[in-house]
């Protein structure tokens, strides 16, 4: 119903002209596309509402008082004000920011469609079937992130001894992601699980428990709670990223050379 309002405004407003003007309040404006943006942000039940003529004279009230309001203020002294000049700068810093990150999500995303047209990232459904046959489990896991290895091996000899390896998580953990859950991890393919933990989480037995085991983030105790099979239809989609990722990374590193990474902040070494 939102789709089909919006395509009935816009048809609407072409008859009337290109972004024809609804109403004037003072030196403002209010034209149809505001009245359409407006509108969509406003509940589903009182959008079928405001397209009866009674609701839709209702809902130009409503936009008329905020530009009466609008007017006024602008009218006034606050937009001479300090205050109202430093919260501008902020707002307009905040904007810019926000424009870099949309402008380098959008940078990224054409960048990656490029490649795949290309064919860099081509991943064909021999890989994904191959791959199936090599790797055709998901592994259920659990793990307790901590800081040094004595921290890890007390913890690990806790679990062993039978304490609750959920309980060991949400006390001790420092994943706060998956602490809260008992230490839970999303199931997972080969090629999902952290490197330094990968081979050995498949070659665990249901029910073993673990570590510690060094990784980039700290020392992991794990717990394996399950291990199945899924069929290729079921497991497709997720090889298909895990291939296109590994295509990708390995592209990333050809390209290493022409901008060498220097982690300047000594606390991040």
């Amino acid at each position: 119903m939102r789709i089909a309002l919006a395509v009935l405004l816009t048809l609407a407003a072409g008859c009337r002209g290109r972004d024809a003007v609804v109403a004037k309040v003072g030196p403002l404006r209010i034209s149809e596309s505001e009245f359409q943006r407006k509108l969509l942000d406003v509940a589903q039940n009182y959008q079928n509402y405001v397209a009866t003529p009674n609701g839709r004279r209702q809902f130009l009230d409503i936009l008329i008082r905020e530009k009466l309001i609008l007017a006024a203020a602008q009218a006034s002294d606050v937009p001479r004000s300090v205050e109202f000049r430093d919260r501008l700068d902020r707002l307009k810093s905040d904007e810019d920011e926000r424009l870099r990150e949309g402008r380098d999500y959008l940078l990224t995303r054409l960048w990656l469609d490029d490649l795949r047209r290309r064919g860099v990232l081509r991943v064909t459904e021999d890989d994904i079937r191959d791959y199936h046959r090599k790797h055709p489990a998901v592994v259920e896991m659990r793990h307790i992130l901590c800081a040094s290895p004595a921290e890890a091996e007390a913890v690990a000899k806790k679990a062993r001894g039978g304490a609750s390896f959920a309980a060991l998580a949400k006390a001790v953990s420092l994943d706060a992601a998956t602490a809260a859950d008992g230490g839970r991890m999303a199931p997972a393919f080969y090629g999902e699980v952290i490197p330094d933990l990968e081979d050995i989480v498949f070659r665990m037995r249901v029910g073993e428990i673990g570590g510690p085991i060094k990784s980039k983030f700290g020392y992991h105790v794990l717990r394996k709670d399950a291990q199945r099979t899924l069929d290729l239809a079921q497991a497709h989609d997720r090889i298909a990223q895990i291939l296109e990722k590994q295509k990708l990374d390995r592209y990333l590193q050809s390209v290493l050379e022409k901008y060498p990474v220097e982690v300047v902040d000594e606390q991040f070494k």
